[in-house]
């Protein structure tokens, strides 16, 4: 039910912020010590907020899930889960996320409020605003800043705020292009979203900004760290996955748009980042 396949969309830029942060204290501070266990509590938390939001999504769209043809069958609404099993599993990703992250430096506990609160409030958001999709990308962006800290216990570069902006308006992208295939179901609910409100052609002409806002902040984030060629090499080849994400979603290959492609984009990314890191 929550595909944790999708996963796939958040870790490799959690790993490179983490990576990072890692590297800019080692760099910075003589006295840094580290312990590489804080990297399983990153994961952990990762997973808990995910599956956590992911099953609360389910739960709070139920009703709404059953009135589409294109999600009638998804478990909870199709009776295959039970809301209370739901619930159940989403109390202990909630419990996951904060035990893991009380494993880890103070602020992150005392930022901890704010995913909990996050994933909660996402799935009402598209019943007040078309920037339900922008509020879904601050989420996973969140969690990269969140890996910044995770490592180096302070907000203390840049280079983390590049990266949350660049995911969110990334993920914010994408989760347009996959709510155009709900667009008419979407006017006739009066659910709000960027292609309910502007239509399929401009959406996409947002899409395109989206994107680019998206590379350039990557850019950025890369000469903010002075990251070198296999970075930049890595950025290209996201790039031209992005234009190719556009094509498939201009000929309404929504799944693969949406999915396949975006799926493979932050691990080209992480691959490439990881190369330059040790070149």
């Amino acid at each position: 039910m929550i595909k944790l396949e999708h996963t796939l969309f958040s870790l490799p830029f959690v790993l490179i912020s983490a990576l990072s942060s890692l590297k800019y204290m080692q760099n910075s501070s003589e006295s840094f010590s580290f312990n590489w266990m804080v990297f399983l509590w990153i994961i952990l938390c990762l997973l808990g907020a995910r599956s956590a939001g992911m099953t609360l999504n389910r739960i709070i769209d139920a009703s709404i899930d059953k009135l589409n043809p294109r999600t009638e069958n998804r478990e909870i609404p199709a009776g295959k889960i039970s809301k209370r099993e739901s619930w159940y599993f989403s109390i202990a990703g909630i419990l996951l996320l904060i035990f893991s992250a009380f494993q880890l430096p103070k602020i992150c506990q005392l930022l901890l409020p704010i995913p909990i609160i996050w994933i909660w409030a996402y799935p009402y958001l598209k019943r007040f605003t078309w920037f339900c999709h922008f509020f879904l990308g601050t989420t996973l962006g969140g969690a990269a800043l969140g890996a910044w800290i995770a490592i180096s216990g302070a907000f203390n570069h840049i280079a983390p705020f590049y990266l949350f902006f660049a995911i969110t308006f990334w993920v914010g992208a994408f989760d347009i292009i996959y709510a155009i295939g709900d667009l008419d179901f979407d006017r006739e609910k009066k659910l709000n979203s960027v292609p309910a409100r502007f239509g399929k052609e401009n959406s996409l002409r947002i899409v395109k900004l989206l994107h680019f806002l998206t590379v350039l902040l990557l850019y950025l984030f890369g000469e903010s760290l002075s990251l070198g060629l296999f970075y930049k090499i890595g950025l290209l080849l996201f790039f031209a996955g992005l234009v190719y994400e556009q094509l498939l979603a201009k000929q309404e290959k929504l799944e693969v748009a949406f999915f396949t492609v975006n799926s493979w984009l932050g691990i080209i990314l992480l691959i490439f980042f990881i190369t330059d890191l040790i070149s």
